[in-house]
């Protein structure tokens, strides 16, 4: 099985654009440097769901190096965030 498994159904979900599932582990920095792993979960056009012990809040905006993005951090949980693509 390859990185990108399949698309996710919406069963019930409000989303704007589909999700597709991965596993694709990477790292985020925030704009001091300080640096943590992750692991993507899902991904679409404008976003992605990752998996990160980092402690994430809504606003700060990071860089993944894997693809190579700067996001905003729009939800975050103990262990889970969700990213707009800024750039």
């Amino acid at each position: 099985m390859g990185l990108f498994t399949k698309k996710m159904d919406n069963d019930g979900e409000r989303r704007r654009r589909p999700r597709i599932k991965c596993a694709v582990v990477t790292r985020l920095t925030d704009n001091r440097g300080a640096a943590w792993s992750c692991k993507i979960i899902d991904f679409s056009e404008k976003g992605l769901c990752i998996s990160t012990s980092a402690s994430l809040n809504a606003g700060n905006i990071i860089n993944v190096s894997r693809p190579a993005i700067e996001a905003k951090v729009i939800w975050s949980t103990d262990n889970r965030a969700g990213l707009t693509i800024v750039r």
